[in-house]
């Protein structure tokens, strides 16, 4: 039995500290993004990793044993998969019998929490649910991102200090049942720190692990704690640190030690607690299921390295009719591939779709910025909307009357009455209601802000960072788009979700049109072309913006493209409308709009993104399962359903292997939290995902909860998985495909641990292509793809 009474001082800060890394960021609703949910956990091999989240989360994150019975029996996985993943050629039929005899088995037992055991003594007993929906209504004022209008007093104290001075005057776990609580928070000391320790003591000895105990603790309200990480995690990018983690640690084990305190006389419990479980996992079974699961993912591997390798590898000799750079984004895949029917001279490219511009943006209706950039870098550069003192006055006011509407329906006398209130007059406000973005709409441009005295060099050195690192450096056409993708949707707390995750979940429009200011600017080309970069003189960069609720798109500041390039401007037009349409005709089957006739077809995806009721505005990246990073010509004659993000890679270009280092580092681990996002609300939403958006409730600004209350809901809606009859979503981890040499790839994984042992461990998977054959890569080497 493992002691977790009062350990030595370094042993329970080493618990603490591992614990607290475990849990997985939570990004709030404004600028939502895909996370890795076992992001703390990639460290272990994934089979590891599951044994260990059934100890402390209470599940694992594979399908059930049923659940690969079915795909085996429809032929999604076959005999074939199964050879090839067991220890043994033929053992196929031996992974069916030990699947077949798993049906309906659990993979184990969480720790329990002394509000589980509670719970499990007494069928009347509700104390784990009590407990998240108290720590739940603290956390959404102590940390309220401005929605409440009632300020917490003691909100400026820290979330663990806030909490206590609470908790001292609260009746409500007394009402509850829970006596003496009060009595027990006055106990407990000031300090986050000493109280975990208080509360460790006071819980006795218990066979679990303290560092799982610990992290089972965190896991029982896993919303709140994800976004405690997130608040610290961008803290500490920033060279600070927050508390609230730790905090929400002593939180929730003060909760318990005072259920424990208050049941010590309790014969049944005494005698259960010093022996409750320190967590059971199956881990033979968990072993099966993720050979099943390996099994699964090979059948497209398989196929598309096939699709892949019969594919030539080149670049276009002539000068594109115009070029397109998109972002990675797998519905972009869609649009590509209709683009260029529609111009077969053109080129396309895939890039992050921030297009190498990290900004920190202010609009002009806040005078709070927001990152415009992959979330695992700190904007270096600043922006502002660049809009003259009456535009701003106007744009602020637009906000004040947003803001004003907004506070009657969150507050506290309104909340449950304000559409009777309001009466026939809000039907017009909901037909109104709509979070656009930037989408369809051409407001102020982006302007770099406080430029210095060398500021065109610098931005002469963003755009060169940005043009070698999508291999743009040559070649260029007449027009070169930048288009960026936003989504639209009405009365949708996961509007952001359906942005660009590459501009920290925020549209396109202010990145692109950034770029493409800054590259026409005559000062940056003079630059360029002293570093090497010749830019010819009729080349003109002009940015967009794909709808992707409705595949429309907007192109911006053409009123500045010359005179020369009006035909140039006519025909992109004419391209853009015709793929767009095209895209939509696509898409429109997996929306229910299949039998819609072309011309009305437009008109119905308008008034999905404006309708408040439409709870599957788009499919946002639904059914992701591969990222290729390859020349155009790898890809460019395959129908790849948008299931694979494409980024484009030119190896020979290449010589240093700082493209190939920062695809890995950046646009695949990005690609890797999406994908992971997905995977696990679908294996599991009930952990990991959100539930069902039509009973969702916003906390606090910050997050949802389901129904009245509980804890934060984490993960995607059940509607952005699942089409009303069945899972829209095939649960793959991502296969990484790149054209170049196994050695350049482990020359960089050497240099990259942490992206290393995603693929090591099995997070993700990762393919080199090479010519016409493909290899897999694994910890102990290399192998070919049959």
């Amino acid at each position: 039995m493992t002691a977790i009474t009062e350990p030595p001082a370094a042993a329970l800060d080493h618990a603490i500290t591992t614990a607290l890394r475990r849990i997985p960021p939570l990004w709030p609703l404004g600028h939502f993004v895909a996370v890795n949910p076992f992001a703390g956990l990639s460290g272990l091999p994934f089979t590891g990793a599951c044994a260990l989240l059934q100890r402390t989360v209470g599940t694992v994150p594979l399908l059930p044993p049923a659940g690969y019975l079915a795909l085996y029996e429809e032929g999604a996985i076959t005999d074939a998969h199964l050879d090839t993943v067991a220890d043994d050629p033929g053992s196929a039929a031996a992974l069916v019998g030990a699947l077949r005899r798993h049906v309906g088995a659990a993979t184990g037992a969480p720790i329990p929490t002394v509000a589980d055991l509670l719970d499990r003594e007494s069928p009347h007993a509700h104390w784990s649910v009590f407990i998240a929906e108290e720590i739940s209504k603290w956390c959404a004022v102590a940390l309220d991102d401005n929605q409440t209008i009632w300020r917490f007093p003691w909100r400026d104290a820290g979330l663990y200090a806030g909490w206590r001075s609470a908790a001292l005057v609260d009746g409500n776990p007394e009402a509850f049942g829970l006596a003496g609580f009060r009595a027990f928070v006055a106990e407990l000391p000031g300090d986050a720190d000493a109280a975990i320790a208080h509360c460790l003591q006071r819980l006795g000895r218990h066979e679990a692990d303290p560092t799982d105990f610990l992290h089972r603790q965190l896991a029982s309200v896993a919303g709140w704690a994800g976004y405690a990480q997130y608040l610290r995690r961008e803290a500490q990018m920033r060279g600070g640190d927050h508390s609230a983690l730790r905090d929400l640690l002593a939180i929730r084990l003060a909760y318990d030690a005072a259920l424990h305190d208050a049941h010590a006389r309790d014969e049944v419990f005494a005698r259960d607690w010093p022996r409750a479980t320190k967590g059971v996992a199956d881990e033979t079974l968990i072993g099966v299921l993720a050979r099943w699961q390996l099994a699964y993912e090979l059948g497209h591997q398989q196929e598309l390295a096939r699709a892949l390798c019969a594919q030539p590898s080149h670049r276009p000799a002539a000068r594109p009719e115009f070029q397109a750079v998109f972002c990675i984004d797998v519905r972009s895949e869609v649009l590509r591939r209709h683009l260029e029917a529609a111009a077969p001279g053109a080129q396309t490219l895939g890039f992050g779709g921030f297009f190498g511009f990290p900004i920190s943006h202010r609009a002009a209706d806040t005078d709070v910025p927001t990152a415009r950039c992959p979330v695992l870098l700190v904007p270096p550069i600043s922006t502002v909307e660049a809009a003259g003192a009456g535009e701003v006055a106007a744009a602020r006011a637009r906000r004040a009357r947003s803001g004003a509407w907004k506070a009657f329906q969150n507050s506290a006398v309104s909340c449950f009455s304000f559409v009777e209130t309001a009466g026939l007059a809000f039907a017009g406000v909901l037909g109104r209601n709509r979070d656009a973005g930037s989408c369809g709409c051409a407001g102020p441009a982006p302007e770099w802000a406080a430029p210095a005295a060398d500021a065109t060099a610098a931005q002469a050195a963003v755009a060169c960072g940005a043009l070698d690192s999508m291999g743009l450096t040559r070649n260029f056409a007449r027009l070169v788009l930048f288009c960026g993708h936003g989504s639209q949707s009405a009365n949708n707390p996961y509007a952001s979700a359906l942005d660009c995750g590459a501009c920290g979940g925020h549209a396109g429009d202010v990145n692109a049109r950034l770029a493409a200011a800054t590259l026409n600017d005559p000062g940056v080309r003079a630059c360029l072309a002293d570093r090497g970069l010749l830019v010819p003189d009729d080349t003109w960069f002009l940015a967009g913006l794909h709808n992707t609720a409705t595949d429309e798109i907007t192109l911006f500041d053409v009123s500045s493209v010359p005179a020369s390039h009006a035909a140039d401007l006519a025909a992109l037009r004419r391209v853009i409308e015709a793929a767009g349409a095209a895209a939509a005709r696509e898409r429109a089957a997996a929306l229910g709009l299949a039998t819609l006739p072309a011309t009305r077809l437009p008109r119905s995806l308008r008034a999905r993104a404006a309708d408040p009721s439409e709870v599957r505005p788009e499919w946002g990246l639904a059914n992701n399962a591969a990222l290729v990073a390859a020349p155009r010509s790898r890809t460019a004659a395959l129908h790849l359903h948008g299931r694979v993000f494409l980024h484009d890679y030119d190896a020979a270009s290449d010589r240093d292997l700082s493209v190939l280092t920062l695809i890995l580092s950046a646009p695949v681990v990005v690609a890797s939290w999406i994908n992971l996002q997905y995977y696990a609300s679908r294996v599991d939403p009930r952990h990991y995902g959100s539930g069902n958006k039509t009973l969702h409730n916003v906390a606090g600004g910050i997050g949802v909860v389901e129904g009245n209350g509980g804890d934060l809901r984490t993960g995607l809606p059940l509607q952005s998985l699942h089409d009303g009859r069945a899972f829209l979503h095939e649960p793959r981890r991502l296969s990484v495909f790149v054209e170049a040499a196994p050695d350049a790839l482990a020359t960089v994984l050497a240099a990259q641990p942490a992206v290393r042992e995603l693929f090591d461990h099995g997070w993700i998977h990762l393919f080199a292509l090479v010519g016409d054959r493909c290899l897999r890569y694994r910890a102990d080497g290399w192998s070919p793809v049959s």
